[in-house]
């Protein structure tokens, strides 16, 4: 039987069975039950009173099980801890190796049993059985090689339905879980009441050229399946390569910038024009310098220029306007600001970002995402999860847990959320 016991730092009984670790939830007259130890997953199993057999197996999960190296060195922190706590000497200490070295010296046997890496991005060649998502079905969907660069697509039958129900798309890179010899990873992200990632993507580069292959074979791939990919609004970052790319590929859809982003812009400009004490107010209120009635019109006037992405979008020339004559600071960097405000964001004829990109008036109006803040949060789970900079197949045995967990966990909200709107009359 796949079952063994370990003990947490604190000495606490961990119960791991095939993968999975589980802590003790509630003793029973007759049985131990023992709960899933990563939330947010409730899965449990009951034990008999002696913990030695099992008298109901699990149920599915919505996690991904622990890795045999995190095991491993948690098993090697318990026993060091214990040995440390029976013998609380100097020397004790000192024989151990660091716990970074263990997991470094984990890492590099696991990559012996990976497939060698060329030098070259393009002289990889990947296995059949690497193209497979972790119950046998393709999830490898697109290998390109063209010229220097390479492009991988991966993504399942599920994944890319899940992304035709969702009228609206988001997307964004991250760089701390990419492999070695790739740029980034991209990844489409489908919003219906749930942001999922859909489809991920490993680039070596990240230009324009790039994110229209990434689209092209999307839409390819999907007219194959028979299934209609036809997004309204996509939301993203300001990289202008990503927003053409959109507009060249994705006929009629509504591109929006990421509002934390358009806000987080106005920052960044402050500090380089120096005006970081004259907006933040919390120095101003320390300096005698400014008049409350200069501090007002201060907070007036940056906050004018934030605000803007909320209010309707035929207006927003003439609030910047009367904002700039009533409430601008005498100071002239400020001018400086406005004008980098009108050259940018606010010029009705040649902005650098028109209005109808950063402008989420109409997301505010239909309760939609204005931000991409759930893809960034997604970005550091994936960099928790996964390895810093780890091996192409190491990378590869991630992604094909994580899709499975995503699967789960979205059917597990539709399930609960058909549930909630039929115990509520509405069916």
């Amino acid at each position: 039987m796949d079952m063994y016991f370990t003990t947490t730092i604190r000495n606490a009984l961990v119960l791991n069975y095939k993968g999975f670790q589980y802590t003790l939830k509630r003793e029973h007259k007759d049985s131990n039950e023992w709960r899933r130890r990563t939330r947010p997953c409730t899965t449990s199993l009951s034990l008999c009173r002696d913990n030695k057999s099992i008298l109901r197996e699990p149920g599915v999960h919505i996690c991904i099980p622990h890795s045999s190296e995190e095991l491993i060195v948690e098993a090697t922190v318990a026993q060091i801890a214990k040995i440390r706590i029976d013998n609380p000497t100097l020397d004790t200490g000192s024989s151990f190796p660091l716990l970074d070295s263990i997991g470094a010296s984990l890492y590099r046997r696991r990559a012996k049993n990976y497939p060698k890496l060329p030098k070259n991005v393009e002289d990889l060649v990947i296995p059949d059985e690497w193209r497979l998502g972790l119950h046998g079905e393709p999830f490898f969907l697109v290998d390109e090689t063209y010229g220097k660069n390479r492009l991988f697509m991966f993504a399942s039958d599920w994944s890319i339905k899940f992304l035709s129900s969702c009228s609206q798309w988001h997307s964004d890179g991250t760089f701390k879980c990419r492999p070695l010899q790739f740029a980034q990873v991209y990844i489409l992200f489908g919003f219906d009441n749930l942001m999922i990632p859909c489809v991920y993507c490993l680039t070596t580069k990240k230009d324009e050229n790039v994110y229209v292959k990434i689209l092209q074979h999307l839409l390819t791939i999907a007219d194959q399946k028979g299934i209609i990919l036809n997004p309204t609004r996509i939301t993203c970052d300001y990289e202008l390569a990503t927003i053409n790319a959109f507009r060249t590929i994705v006929n009629g859809v509504q591109i929006c910038g990421c509002f934390f982003h358009y806000a987080q812009s106005f920052w960044r400009k402050i500090q380089e024009l120096g005006l970081i004490r004259l907006v933040n107010l919390s120095n101003a209120r320390r300096s005698s310098r400014f008049s409350n009635e200069a501090r007002k019109d201060t907070k007036e006037w940056f906050l004018a220029a934030i605000g803007l992405a909320l209010i309707p979008p035929n207006l927003v020339e003439k609030i910047w306007t009367e904002a700039m004559d009533e409430k601008m600071p005498s100071h002239r960097s400020c001018v400086k600001f406005n004008d980098y405000m009108v050259s940018t964001y606010v010029d009705i004829t040649s902005p650098r970002y028109p209005i109808e990109l950063w402008n989420a008036n109409d997301a505010l109006l239909k309760n939609l995402p204005r931000t991409n803040n759930h893809v960034e949060g997604y970005n550091g789970r994936l960099g928790s999860l996964f390895p810093v900079r780890p091996h192409l197949f190491r990378f590869i045995e991630c992604l094909r847990d994580e899709h499975v967990y995503q699967h789960h966990l979205a059917e597990q909200v539709t399930v609960h959320t058909k549930k909630k709107k039929t115990n509520n009359g509405r069916y």
